[in-house]
């Protein structure tokens, strides 16, 4: 595939919808500030969605220090791709305690991986197991 083909493959995007994870003592939860998702070539190529529930361990500064699949999405690419970006790319505001200094904290969400439906209507839907 040339190098074209390679950028195309990169600009599809998942959608995240977060579940705030607020610790005893915690006054201001963790807040994303950016995360970049690529959507992994293997499934990609196999025209695969599905959503992926994880959890990510914060440190003080709000660097992602962990990541686990809590749902799995039924594709070991996207399961493995949802903690790979997100400890590379996400940056998090960090939780604050009661006297207002940053706290280690955690962070949950669901993160869906869906074809933009430009792409999806020249594939048949896929039906979940």
């Amino acid at each position: 595939m040339g190098g074209v083909g390679k950028r195309r493959m990169t600009m599809f995007r998942a959608t995240l919808s977060f579940a705030l994870m607020v610790s005893a003592g915690t006054v201001a939860s963790a807040q994303l500030v950016s995360v970049q998702l690529d959507y992994p070539a293997t499934a990609l190529r196999a025209r695969a969605e599905g959503v992926v529930g994880f959890e990510v361990k914060l440190a003080k500064d709000g660097t992602v220090t962990g990541c686990r699949v809590t749902q799995t999405s039924g594709r070991a690419d996207l399961d493995q791709q949802t903690c790979n970006q997100l400890r590379k790319t996400a940056r998090f505001k960090p939780a604050v305690d009661a006297a207002g200094k940053p706290i280690a904290s955690k962070y949950a969400g669901r993160l869906r991986w869906q074809l933009p439906r430009s792409a999806q209507a020249t594939v048949p839907a896929v039906v979940p197991r």
